[in-house]
C-alpha cells in the first residue's frame, strides 16, 4: 500500500506540473502532451505500469479493510482519541473517497484519453489540441464544479495517505514524525492547489 501510494504520489507531482504549463502557453502545453504521447511504445507501457500500479493499489485498499472489519465485527460504541493515533474522519473513510476517484478517474479519462480529438499545428507538426479541449470543458460551470469537488475529494485522501505511506514504509521515526507530517501537507495543498487553479483561472479568466 505504502509503495503503490508513492508511486501514485509521483504521478500527481508530474501529472500537475504539466498540467500547469496550460496556463503560461496552450502550445506549450500541446507540444508537452504531443512529446509524452507520440511515442507509442513508450505511452503504451507507461500507461500500463500506472494501471498496474492504481489496480494493485486498489486491490489491497480492499483486502486490508476487509481483514480490519473481520478483526473486529463489533465495532467500537465509543471512539476517543489517546493523540497517539493518526486515526480521523479521512482515515475511516479511505474506501469511500477512493471509490469516488475511481470515478473520476474513469469520467476524466473518457473526457481527455478517450474524448474528441481537436487537431492543430505547431512548429509544423499536426498534434492534438488537447489545450482546447480543456478549455472547453472548463468553461462549463457544472464541470468546472465536478473537477474542483474530486480534487477537494483527492485532498482528503491524500491527508492520511501520505503520513500513512511514510510509515508503512519505516519512515515515521520520533524524531521526523513532525516534519514528515509538515512535508506531507505542504504536497496535498501544493497538489491539490496545482490541480484547482487550472479550472478556476480558465472558467473565471481564460479565454
Amino acid at each position: 500500500m505504502g509503495v503503490t501510494g508513492f508511486l501514485l504520489c509521483l504521478f500527481l507531482l508530474l501529472h500537475v506540473s504539466g498540467n500547469l504549463l496550460i496556463l503560461l502557453s496552450p502550445d506549450l502545453f500541446n507540444e508537452y502532451s504531443f512529446s509524452l504521447t507520440h511515442n507509442k511504445a513508450f505511452l503504451y507501457s507507461a500507461e500500463g505500469g500506472l494501471l498496474a500500479v492504481f489496480l494493485i493499489h486498489i486491490a489491497v485498499a480492499i483486502r486490508l479493510t476487509l481483514r480490519n472489519r473481520m478483526a473486529r465485527p463489533v465495532r467500537y460504541q465509543q471512539k476517543r482519541s489517546t493523540g497517539l493515533s493518526r486515526r480521523s474522519w479521512f482515515s475511516q473513510n479511505m474506501i469511500i473517497t477512493g471509490f469516488f476517484l475511481l470515478y473520476f478517474v474513469v469520467i476524466h479519462l473518457l473526457d481527455f484519453r478517450f474524448g474528441e480529438v481537436k487537431m492543430t499545428t505547431i512548429h509544423g507538426v499536426a498534434m492534438r489540441d488537447l489545450a482546447a479541449s480543456v478549455f472547453s470543458e472548463f468553461h462549463e460551470l457544472e464541470d468546472t464544479i465536478f473537477y474542483v469537488i474530486a480534487i477537494l475529494v483527492l485532498m482528503m485522501h491524500l491527508v492520511h495517505g501520505v503520513r500513512s505511506a511514510f510509515a508503512t514504509v519505516g519512515a515515521e521515526h520520533p524524531r521526523y514524525a513532525r516534519p514528515l507530517k509538515c512535508l506531507s501537507y505542504l504536497f496535498v495543498i501544493g497538489v491539490g492547489c496545482g490541480f484547482i487553479i487550472i479550472p478556476f483561472w480558465i472558467h473565471f479568466f481564460g479565454a
